[in-house]
Order: C-alpha cells, then structure tokens, then sequence
C-alpha cells in the first residue's frame, strides 16, 4: 500500500471432509466408484487486504451404522502453494519457517531461494494410527470430521514491526490432513433372526414387515442382510434383521460363512429360528446348541436375551410332534428361553410371539 505499509490479506482455510449419517443410504455401494475425496482449498489472499475465501466442507452421505476406520495415509498432497516447480524462475523465492522462536514474530518467517527438495509445510493435524475408530455414526444426522481442511497462512501485512515497516514475507498456510479410511457398515436392528438355512427365517420377516427376501425351497436363499419395520398396536415398532443361515463350522468358512453375524452385534433381542422337517438327520435341540456354538466363536453376543420359534406349526400336530415341542420347552426353561411355536406361512402364534419380542426390546 503506498505510504501505507504492507497490506498482504490471509489466505483462506480449506474445506473439512464431513461424513454424515444419512438414513436415506442403506449401503455404501456409491462410495464404490467414489474413492477419492477432496475438500475444496482456500483461495489466496490478496492486495488491498483482501482476504482468500474459505474451501467449502465436503458432505459425503453414509449409512446409519457406519463405522469408520484409519487405513493409512493419504496420497501425497498438493503443495500450499499449488506451483510446479518448473515453472518457477531460477531466481524464485519462497517463504520459509525459521525455527527460532525466541527472537520474536519477525524472526519466524523469512525469503530464500526456492528449494524443490525441501519438505513440503506440515499438514494440518496429525493422523492418527491405522486401526484406530474415528468414527461410529450409529444416529440419523450425526456429522464427524474426518479430514480437516488446512489453515491459511496470515498476509504480509501481520508482520509489520518498528523496525520492519515492509515485510516482504507472509505465512505459508497449511496443509490439509490426508489419509485413507475403511468403512464397514453394521445394520442398526432391535431384533436379529439366526437359524439354519430354511428354517423359515425370510418367510417369517416377509409377514410381519414390508421386507421382500427372497424365499425359495433350497439352501441358502439369502445372500445379504435384509432388514424389516415391524409395526404393532399403538404405534409401536422395531426394526428386524435377517442374515443368511449358519450352520455348523461357519466360523471355519463352511456354508457362507459368519462375517454377516457382524451386522447383528447391535441388536437386543436374538430370535432362534428352528424347524422340524428340513433334515431328518438333526433335532432342534441340536440345531440351536450348533448356532450357540457359532455365536460364541464370533463373540460380542454373551448377555443379549434369547427367544426361541419352533416354526412349521402345522407338522407337530400328532402325538411326536407335541411330545417334542413339551421336551424342547422344558430344555428351554432350564436355560431361561421361552419358546413359541408359530406358523410362518399362515401366521399362526405369530402375533404371541412379536408381543413377547416387544417386552424384551422395551426392557
């Protein structure tokens, strides 16, 4: 500025990286083909004390349960000041920190030729370990910073001094932080159903919500998690998770494995689905002692309360089949689990059954 001094303005900061809970998104399948993401950078600042503008926020949109993971660092980011190299003259000067802070605020910065192999000014933040949980938006409409924007560095015109009237330096701004995130989503349930395969377990959440699994008479008929509202009397609901079935030996890979138990971690209340006529080689009794096993190998599902549905009513009505249904009811006691034996397909003791779910999920 003419007979003024400096009148150098501040750069402006960048934007953050901002995930938000969003329960419109169900998957992540949009961030599949979206793997990187930026933030907008700040502006420069400029003569006559102006100031850069700020970088706007990005807002990426996720699923409700999604937990967000550090990967590793990020690529390599662009330099504060965004120039190549090869561009500059030979004679080209830059700012750069000296690392004296003792001899006052003039002292911090200085002119000096442009060195290319210099370190890049340091990012804004550090990163925190790989493997560490930065995030767990498990709320609609919860928002978390992931990567935060880098600071603008202050114009000429803050280091003017007694004896410095025209600083011909400025501060270099930051920049912003970069790293590699792993998301992994776990479905938000009350209620997760878990059985064998053909248990019954899609037909029971096709009745009782507007879910749609598909249901058919072969094994492993449900490949993905399907998730149903069920909606009772006065205007009570909850949310039902049905994963595809386990058998004996998912946790050493066999059928299709237990990595969907994952998905039911968050749930209150498990749901044993069992059934008579599937394989006349295994007895129900056997069937939940097998997924017991099961659960406790993956872990996290000690505590969680325990409801048992013995479905296909309409095959136990002979004198084997009540005498079953009395032995597995007084083995279930002795554990402190009711059990229900329900109709699926015509939503026999169904009603019965959802209202003893409900206490359990209000409790």
């Amino acid at each position: 500025m003419p007979h003024g001094g400096p009148a150098g303005g501040d750069g402006g900061d960048g934007g953050d990286v901002v995930f938000v809970a969003d329960g419109h998104f169900h998957t992540l399948l949009d961030l599949q083909y979206r793997q990187h993401l930026r933030a907008e950078s700040g502006n420069n600042g400029a003569s006559k004390q102006k100031y850069g503008r700020g970088g706007q926020d990005l807002i990426v949109k996720i699923p409700v349960g999604t937990m967000v993971y550090v990967d590793g660092p990020g690529e390599e980011a662009a330099t504060a000041a965004g120039v190549d190299p090869e561009d500059l003259p030979e004679d080209a000067m830059e700012t750069i920190y000296v690392d004296d802070p003792n001899d006052g605020d003039e002292s911090l910065w200085k002119t000096a030729p442009y060195d290319p192999g210099a370190p890049d000014i340091a990012a804004e933040g550090e990163i925190p370990e790989v493997g560490t949980l930065l995030a767990d938006l498990t709320e609609e409409g919860q928002r978390v910073i992931i990567a935060s924007g880098g600071r603008g560095g202050r114009g000429n015109m803050h280091f003017k001094t007694p004896t410095n009237r025209t600083p011909s330096f400025a501060e270099p701004g930051r920049l912003g932080q970069s790293l590699r995130v792993r998301l992994e989503l776990k479905l938000l349930a009350d209620v997760g159903i878990v059985g064998y395969p053909n248990v019954g377990k899609s037909t029971l959440i096709s009745k009782i919500s507007r879910a749609q699994p598909k249901v058919a008479d072969y094994p492993f008929t449900t490949l993905v998690p399907q998730l149903g509202v069920v909606s009772m009397s006065d205007q009570r609901t909850m949310v039902v998770a049905d994963v595809p079935g386990l058998i004996d030996g998912a946790s050493e890979g066999k059928g299709l494995g237990h990595q969907f138990l994952r998905h039911l971690e968050r749930t209150r209340v498990l749901l044993h689905m069992l059934a008579l006529d599937v394989d006349p080689n295994r007895e129900p009794l056997g069937d939940l002692e097998a997924i017991e096993a099961e659960l406790s190998k993956y872990g996290t599902f000690e505590g969680q309360p325990r409801i048992v549905a013995l479905n296909k009513a309409d095959t136990l009505m002979d004198e084997n089949g009540k005498a079953l249904i009395a032995e597995l009811r007084a083995d279930l006691k002795a554990k402190n689990i009711p059990l229900f034996v329900i109709s699926a397909h015509t939503g026999k003791g169904v009603p019965k059954l959802l209202e003893a779910i409900w206490r359990r999920v209000d409790r």
